[in-house]
Order: structure tokens, then sequence, then C-alpha cells
């Protein structure tokens, strides 16, 4: 889809597979609704330093040895990862000890997709509960960009579209079936194994959309809360 009035484009590819090569120029916007997108705007909502993404678990772990007072959330396929503090379930972050502390986050497909990118300076962080606000960045920084929803190790991810879906409507000032789209979400196999886990109020706040204002953006390596 491109904004031809401005001769700027945005586009969307709906797993990070599909990112072009070489890796194009612009502003990156990378979807991971269920759950590192969504973690990362709550992280900093509760007040953390900063936010670091990992590829890999060994890095996020001497991440936390060598920084005081750090702390690691993550999760691989799904389940814990030894040595890290925290799932990245935001209702788990919000229980949490988060106030001025440096977080180092890990996650199967939201911070591989960030690797994949390269963390290019300004990534952008979306999900569904902050769409509008990405949208409005993006608008702002008025440059070629790309929507990327994660997926899953290859595959399309019901709930990861959805988000880019909606970004993408936003900042084209498109009307959009909401209730489509929420119950797309709702139906997902993810959100079916959130509540099949006792979470299922995980999804009724992702679906929640332009519920915040927050939206983190990459600075220097870090995710910090975009400032205009």
């Amino acid at each position: 889809m491109t904004d031809s009035s401005q001769g700027v484009t945005c586009n969307r590819v709906d797993r990070l597979e599909d990112i072009p090569e070489p890796v194009p120029t612009g502003e990156f916007v990378v979807v991971d609704v269920i759950i590192s997108s969504t973690s990362i705007v709550r992280l900093l909502e509760e007040g953390a330093s900063y936010v670091k993404p990992f590829g890999s678990v060994e890095a996020a772990l001497e991440f936390k040895r060598e920084t005081d007072d750090a702390l690691l959330v993550g999760e691989d396929g799904g389940g814990p990862i030894e040595g890290f503090d925290l799932s990245p379930l935001p209702s788990v972050i919000a229980d949490a000890d988060i106030e001025g502390r440096p977080v180092g986050i890990r996650t199967s497909n939201g911070t591989r997709a960030m690797e994949r990118i390269g963390h290019a300076e300004g990534l952008l962080v979306g999900s569904t509960v902050n769409a509008g606000a990405v949208a409005e960045v993006l608008r702002e920084r008025n440059r070629d960009s790309l929507v990327v929803a994660a997926g899953r190790q290859g595959e399309v991810v019901t709930e990861d579209t959805v988000g880019a879906e909606l970004i993408t409507a936003r900042y084209h000032g498109e009307s959009i079936d909401e209730s489509h789209l929420q119950k797309r979400l709702r139906e997902s196999s993810t959100a079916e194994w959130l509540r099949e886990i006792g979470y299922g109020h995980e999804v009724d706040a992702l679906a929640a959309f332009d519920s915040s204002e927050t939206v983190p953006t990459l600075e220097d390596g870090l995710f910090v809360s975009y400032t205009s």
C-alpha cells in the first residue's frame, strides 16, 4: 500500500521471512502481538529504564550478569527459560517490580524478527494495543516504512497479521471492520492457547485496540518510549 499523495510508501509483510533482501532502508515496525511487542509496550509503561532485545538466551544471560539490577523477561517455545526472571505475559509484568530497572527480553519470534532486520536505529514496536500511536509516529517521520508481522518459524500468524493490518489501516486513514479483526484475534490458535493456560484475560486486553499511546523505539540498541 502506498500514500501516493506524499510519495511515501507504507507496506506490510505477513512474516519476517518476506522482508526483502537486502533489507531496505526506511522505517520498520515489528509486530509480534502475542507476545513480544505487547510485552515491550507494557514494560515501558511499568517504568523500565529501557528494554534491550536479544536474539539468543546466552547473550541475554550475559547482559544480566553484567548489568546492575537487570531483569530478564522471555520465553522459548512458550515455556520459561532457566535464569530468566519473568514470563513476557503483560499481566505478569504488571505484578512485577519494574520501575527504574533495565530489562532484557528474548522471545521465540519477536526478538528474532528484530535481529533479522538488524536492530535498525529507530525501529518501532507495534501491536494491536498501540496501532494508532505507531501509525501517527510513521506519518510524523514521513519515510518509506515496512510493517513486519513476525509470524512463527516461517508461518503466518493470525494475530500478528491483524496487528499489521490495523497499523497500516490507521496509517492510511482507512476504515476497517474492527469487530472482524477482533474476532480473528480471539479465534487465533495462540489466543486459544492463552485461554487454555488460564490467561484468557490477556486476549481481552489485546482486543482493546489503541488502548496505549506508548510506542517503543530503538535508540542505541535499547527500546525507550518514543517522544516527538
